[in-house]
């Protein structure tokens, strides 16, 4: 039996960029388990010019992500998509209005702040881990030159696939603040970082990294 409006939740969601402006076109998945991996067992209308749009839920406990997609499909995330990382868990009541605030990155565009040519780096690479060791998908590696980090760090890798693997790209011959994150921006008061030294002429780095480190 459909539920009635009054026994319904309503989740009025504004989905921004990284710096801070409104994204139209974009929708809200939203899903009854942390597994985001999968389809959305409820899908927002795409936000307007001002980024809103709003959902109807029944009461219970969701977990929110928000995503821009070119083509406007669902499915994996292709160059120039953006997403804005770990969910948001949400658990509201019959009848209540709940409020969602969501920032699309495509980690691709934004690591261009700092362009870091191939032939000229050190390639960190290796998977992103949950605390049980389990690979995590949709976060990313980032480094900072300084420890105290930024809002928007210098280098970052894409998004991590559902194997948790990144790779990112940084200068030779330097030092390095290495963190996680799995939301765009991460927390610069965030740590523990690890510290790495990229020398001239060494070989790729492995290095696998726990959820935790900068996150």
């Amino acid at each position: 039996m459909p539920l009635r409006a009054a026994e319904l939740a309503t989740l009025r969601a504004t989905i921004l960029d990284v710096a801070g402006g409104p994204v139209a076109g974009a929708k809200v998945f939203v899903y009854d388990s942390g597994d985001t991996r999968r389809p959305a067992d409820f899908i927002s209308p795409v936000s307007d010019r001002e980024g809103r749009t709003v959902l109807h839920l029944p009461p219970g406990r969701y977990w929110a992500v928000a995503r821009l997609k070119k083509d406007g499909t669902y499915g994996p995330l292709m160059p120039g998509d953006k997403h804005s990382g770990e969910p948001v868990i949400l658990e509201p009541a019959a009848g209540e209005v709940v409020g969602g605030e969501f920032v699309v990155a495509d980690i691709r565009d934004v690591g261009r702040t700092r362009v870091t040519v191939a032939s000229e780096s050190v390639v960190l690479r290796g998977r992103i881990l949950d605390r049980e060791g389990a690979p995590v998908a949709n976060g990313y590696v980032f480094a900072n030159r300084a420890k105290e980090g930024r809002e928007i760090p210098e280098f970052l890798s894409a998004w991590s696939d559902g194997a948790g693997s990144y790779t990112l790209y940084l200068p030779a011959g330097g030092r390095f603040y290495v963190g996680v994150a799995t939301r765009f921006p991460p927390d610069a008061a965030a740590g523990p970082l690890r510290e790495i030294s990229t020398e001239a002429g060494k070989a790729d780095i492995a290095l696998d990294l726990p959820i935790g480190y900068g996150n």
